[in-house]
């Protein structure tokens, strides 16, 4: 790290909490969002991050990749809660509106994981962690108009693989 960077342990008191929440919404088990918030402080232990603009952005798109990539690794979607339940304020009227949810929140990781990496990555930073399109440019080293345009191609792909507007399963 460079001299002027803060310390990887002041770091993870600052910004721990933060790294966990974005590797949560998109594993929806906290076990395994406790292992990417460690795996991304002891990366950052390792590594020598260029200049870093915002800290909150970087870690948090360093939480959601690492989570996009554990997804793929695990493939256990039976374990991983609805992602937008957790953000919705009331929970279903009736257990069967409660199974659709599940069942919608599985099939969306599946199409996420499904999506390139780069589109699953963007998708999950605007719409899980609701980061605005130059933030997510920033933490992603892109123009925000390809942001724009890989977000839209993510969304089409998730239209056609789920059969639903994108619009139903975004916050």
């Amino acid at each position: 790290m460079t001299e002027s960077a803060p310390s990887p342990e002041w770091l993870a008191q600052q910004y721990g909490p933060l790294v966990f929440k974005a590797a949560y919404r998109v594993l929806g088990d906290a076990s395994l969002a406790e292992d990417v918030q460690q795996d991304v402080f002891l990366k950052l232990i390792e590594s020598d991050p260029a200049e870093v603009g915002s800290w909150p952005a970087y870690l948090s798109a360093s939480a959601v990749r690492a989570a996009i990539d554990m997804l793929r690794r695990r493939q256990r979607w039976w374990r991983v809660v609805p992602m937008w339940r957790a953000q919705q304020p009331l929970a279903a009227a009736s257990a069967e509106q409660a199974s659709e949810e599940r069942e919608r929140g599985q099939r969306l990781r599946l199409a996420l994981a499904k999506l390139p990496k780069r589109e699953a990555q963007c998708f999950s930073l605007r719409y899980l962690e609701c980061m605005e399109i130059g933030e997510i440019a920033r933490s992603l080293a892109l123009s925000e108009n390809n942001v724009n345009v890989v977000l839209h191609r993510a969304r089409r792909r998730l239209e056609t693989q789920l059969g639903e507007a994108a619009t139903e399963i975004a916050p």
